[in-house]
């Protein structure tokens, strides 16, 4: 297993009650109406890409130094959420059509 930690951003909406999650480094965005909702499906969010990332060996970006990621956001709640990936995982037959698909889209694009 391999533990994974990001910071997030949390931005709350007063007009409509509602929480939203942003992990800069990844493009990953989580919403809910509670701050424990928004929390528990950006943990989730961040496994899946994680894994999917993992059984496509694609590169995962670096976290950001949480002191970084509160000197972009000081008006800002800036938290840290972490997952744990295993090494061994294995592609679904979905999966494995998409992982084809690209890597032939790829290699035509550079032909």
């Amino acid at each position: 297993m391999k533990k994974f930690i990001y910071p997030i951003v949390l931005f709350s909406d007063k007009t409509n009650n509602s929480y939203t999650i942003l992990f800069p480094d990844l493009d990953i965005v989580a919403c809910g109406d509670t701050v424990e909702e928004a929390y528990t499906l950006a943990e989730d969010y961040l496994k899946a890409y994680l894994e999917f990332a993992n059984k496509m060996e694609a590169t995962v970006p670096d976290a950001t130094k949480f002191e970084d990621a509160l000197k972009l956001n000081p008006q800002r709640f800036v938290l840290l959420a972490d997952a744990e990936v295993g090494e061994d995982l294995v592609l679904t037959p979905q999966e494995e059509t998409y992982k084809n698909f690209v890597e032939k889209y790829l290699v035509d694009a550079e032909e």
